[in-house]
């Protein structure tokens, strides 16, 4: 082959090596962006195994990538995300192709239909069904733009301890009327449209260990129940929720039946007064609002009616192979048979999300400085036997 097109692969070597190393320096702050190396490989020729021949010099044998995880940078934009691990992928999904692709770039930007995008394609996670996430099949990651229904109030539970050495009351009971009843709570309950009211509940020391409770919505009584108490404090009944009938004047569904649970309500001495605010279940319709994912990949959805939702979880990919990936440019790869196929399942995201950050490149600039005047010196020493080969055969020529 002889000396001049031996060092001629060495030079075609060293470009290619320099071209990498280009490459790895051009994208030095581009997220999600792994670094290359070019493996080389020498030409030796074919003949007798006991023949001892020259080689033929240097080719490019192959471009490997270093998926090691870069460094992280926080933003503070929610849709923003990086992984935690070295070995997982974000996966992408084209709408209109169908095509697959993997990425360590998290760079996602959520469009005015609530799916999280990187160019076009959509980053797939596990679905939520009723705020429930199912696994394992997977699916566009999705924020829902619909509004969240309201729902009626269906139970109202009340924490208080009524005061054991309050006064007996005789009168009549009169809501306006405070020296009727010993002790009132108030909490606001929803109809089925989503309209509040106010749960009004008098509570009236009628004999000693025995009350009555007497529960009205504006105004309008709704329910009422006999209580008593045991000699230790404890209520003996009712053992059930009391039953309330309230009708709504709004349009919404009438009458709205309402549990209300005292099995948490005490008599001691020392006052009347409320343990725990009292709760209700129901709540008006919500808007979306913003949305938070945490460590695992969970999306929550947070309406304006404070209700919390969990709408997906973020799906990551694993392979047997990550050299075995084959790029598919802007920072994202395809299986191949060579990697093997994708490995998804929920305890590939378990702590391996960070939302607000990015995964930046891994190129370590002065390293990749280092390699290039190492490439530039490779390259001029070939140069230089090209040099010298040339001179050679000029003189050989004159002889």
């Amino acid at each position: 082959m002889g000396i001049g097109n031996i060092a001629n692969t060495g030079m075609k070597a060293s470009m290619s090596n320099m071209e990498v190393i280009s490459n790895n320096i051009a994208n030095v702050n581009t997220v999600g962006f792994k670094k290359s190396s070019a493996n080389f490989a020498d030409l030796y020729p074919v003949g007798n195994a006991s023949s001892i021949l020259p080689g033929l010099g240097v080719t490019l044998n192959n471009i490997s990538q270093d998926f090691s995880r870069g460094d992280v940078s926080p933003d503070g934009i929610q849709s923003h995300l990086s992984i935690n691990n070295g070995n997982s992928f974000f996966i992408m999904k084209d709408p209109i192709s169908g095509a697959v692709t993997y990425t360590r770039a998290g760079e996602f930007e959520v469009d005015n239909s609530g799916y999280f995008l990187s160019g076009t394609s959509r980053l797939q996670g596990f679905q939520s069904v009723n705020g429930t996430i199912i696994a394992p099949a997977t699916g566009d990651l999705q924020i829902p733009t619909n509004t969240s229904p309201a729902v009626s109030t269906a139970n109202v539970t009340e924490t208080i301890n009524l005061d054991a050495g309050g006064a007996t009351i005789v009168k009549p009971f009169v809501d306006t009327d405070p020296t009727t009843y010993n002790f009132r709570t108030n909490v606001q309950v929803f109809d089925s449209l989503g309209t509040p009211a106010t749960l009004s509940l008098f509570y009236i020391k009628t004999g000693q260990d025995t009350w009555t409770v007497n529960a009205e919505v504006g105004g309008v009584p709704v329910g009422s129940s006999a209580i008593t108490f045991s000699t230790s404090g404890q209520i003996t009944s009712p053992t059930t929720p009391v039953a309330l009938a309230w009708s709504p004047t709004t349009g919404a569904t009438a009458p709205q039946n309402i549990s209300l649970n005292l099995a948490a309500i005490t008599q001691y001495g020392g006052g009347s007064k409320t343990i725990l605010p009292t709760s209700q279940d129901g709540y008006t319709a919500g808007v979306p609002g913003s949305y938070v994912i945490d460590q695992n990949g969970v999306v929550t959805l947070q309406y304006t009616n404070n209700q919390n939702v969990q709408v997906g979880q973020v799906a990551l990919a694993q392979f047997q192979s990550n050299q075995g990936l084959q790029y598919a440019g802007n920072m994202s790869w395809q299986a191949t048979t060579a990697s093997g196929a994708p490995i998804i399942n929920q305890n590939n995201s378990i702590n391996a999300i960070t939302s607000g950050a990015l995964e930046m490149s891994n190129v370590d600039l002065t390293d990749e400085m280092v390699s290039l005047i190492d490439a530039q010196h490779t390259f001029q020493a070939n140069a230089q036997v090209e040099q010298t080969y040339n001179e050679i055969m000029q003189t050989v020529i004159k002889l």
